[in-house]
């Protein structure tokens, strides 16, 4: 019998799977990851390749964060430049890198944020001061600042792209805009004939003259105006109103200057630097509890105590402050500094409410003479 001849051993051959890298995913799986992170990823993921630009600059990416609610507050603020640039200057709020905010002692990451330009093509309107409204995603100039106009531009601040919205039916100059439940109110103070208020529907992009309801007892005399669960309150000189579009006016809680409402509680500041809410039971101004307030009011010179509070801001419930110290309020020349921080705010079952503070520091260094036109608070 011839044996049969052995044959080798034969192991097979196999292979290791390859590691799949996040960037060879497919734009819609990319996409799926990209909408659930964080918007302030987005500038370092952007530097990663064109692709993740292309993607992270697309509206499609913004619009399925606003369908599966992963939509975040994002302040942006607006200078004008005294000496010599004809267009005014955006700014952004963002945490810098982790890298540039370590300590020295405990390598702990500290949360430093700065105010950072924002990279967009001019546009030759100036930005009025009281009739710019964020509109979602969407920052309204509404009207001229310095001579009478109907324009109105949109400002896009997911492209960072400007274009045109509906004039308005009449030309107004310094008028005051604010938005309530899908609207935004136009008033002009100074107008004595009946087209002094008109109001813009959102939703289908048209204007239509507003009736007064009585809000000719204060139309001659107001000075400032803001929202505050639904109504529009107005400081005039003599008396104060609150305004409802539908109802018409009303009493006003006390005189108000710089506030802003947080969960139906109105907050504003001192000249002192003590932060401040409004009980609307006892009608009366109580201070803010809690020792982290103190740092608002100590004795540096970057104080917020009789500092220029430029403008306080809801923030996704928390509220944004934002000052020039007052050593530097008036200066021409030299370095002048905003300096911003961030309170969370908690109700206490004595009726009482503390405020913690969750970062404060110097977010903006200017050399030159500015102006400050604008601040708002969009959703993107």
């Amino acid at each position: 019998m011839i044996p049969k001849e052995a044959k080798p051993n034969q192991t097979e051959t196999k292979t290791k799977p390859q590691p799949l890298s996040f960037s060879s995913l497919p734009d819609e799986i990319l996409e799926n990851i990209l909408v659930r992170l964080s918007k302030w990823n987005y500038p370092n993921l952007s530097l990663v390749s064109k692709r993740f630009l292309s993607l992270l600059s697309s509206t499609e990416l913004y619009t399925t964060r606003s369908h599966i609610g992963t939509t975040e507050p994002c302040l942006y603020f607006c200078l004008g430049d005294l000496t010599s640039t004809p267009h005014p200057k955006w700014f952004t709020l963002w945490i810098k890198p982790a890298d540039e905010t370590l300590a020295e002692e405990d390598d702990e990451i500290l949360e430093d944020y700065s105010l950072v330009s924002v990279p967009s093509s001019p546009h030759p309107q100036h930005v009025p001061y009281f009739s710019t409204v964020a509109v979602g995603s969407d920052i309204y100039l509404i009207g001229g600042a310095y001579k009478p106009s109907s324009r109105v531009r949109i400002f896009d601040c997911r492209s960072h792209t400007w274009r045109d919205g509906p004039n308005m039916l009449v030309a107004r100059e310094e008028a005051y805009a604010c938005y309530i439940d899908g609207k935004i109110y136009v008033m002009e103070d100074d107008r004595k004939d009946n087209n002094w208020m008109e109001v813009l529907d959102i939703k289908t992009q048209t204007w239509s003259p507003l009736l007064s309801h009585g809000a000719t007892e204060f139309r001659d005399d107001w000075f400032l105006m803001n929202v505050y669960r639904g109504k529009i309150y107005v400081i005039a000189e003599k008396e104060n109103f609150a305004y409802d579009p539908k109802e018409g006016t009303g009493p006003c809680y006390g005189h108000i200057d710089a506030w802003c409402a947080i969960e139906d509680v109105m907050f504003c500041f001192t000249n002192s630097g003590y932060c401040m809410w409004y009980d609307t039971k006892s009608r009366e101004w109580r201070e803010v509890k809690g020792s982290d307030m103190e740092v608002l009011r100590d004795k540096s010179e970057y104080s917020l105590a009789w500092g220029c509070v430029v403008e306080i801001v809801n923030h996704g419930g928390k509220l944004l402050v934002i000052w020039v110290p007052r050593s530097e309020e008036y200066k021409t020349k030299g370095i002048r500094r905003i300096w911003c921080g961030k309170i969370a705010f908690e109700k206490r079952l004595e009726g009482e409410i503390w405020g913690k503070m969750e970062w404060v520091n110097e977010v903006l260094t200017f050399t030159k003479p500015y102006k400050f036109l604008s601040c708002l608070v969009i959703t993107i």
